[in-house]
């Protein structure tokens, strides 16, 4: 059975004036990977990881399709990626 992991991450974000975040890059260590595009946002939980109630971002960065999470309460952006 596979194990997964949260893995942190930095977002830069805008916050629009109707409340709504809009996540622009996704930082990871030294790099910086700008979103094409969110393609749907949802209030959804990881089934494989621990979290407190996140939104669920589904971006479209180089091409590829990512899950990227937002947990209100705590202000912490992560993905899930499989542990090695």
């Amino acid at each position: 059975m596979a194990k997964f992991t949260r893995t942190p991450l930095s977002v830069g974000v805008i916050y629009r004036q109707d409340g709504k975040i809009l996540p622009v890059v996704i930082i990871y260590g030294e790099k910086k990977f700008p979103i094409d595009k969110i393609l749907d946002s949802k209030k959804r939980a990881p089934r494989t990881v621990g979290s407190i109630s996140p939104i669920e971002f589904t971006v479209l960065v180089a091409g590829e399709t990512k899950q990227i999470y937002f947990e209100e309460d705590t202000g912490k952006w992560f993905a899930v990626k499989e542990a090695r």
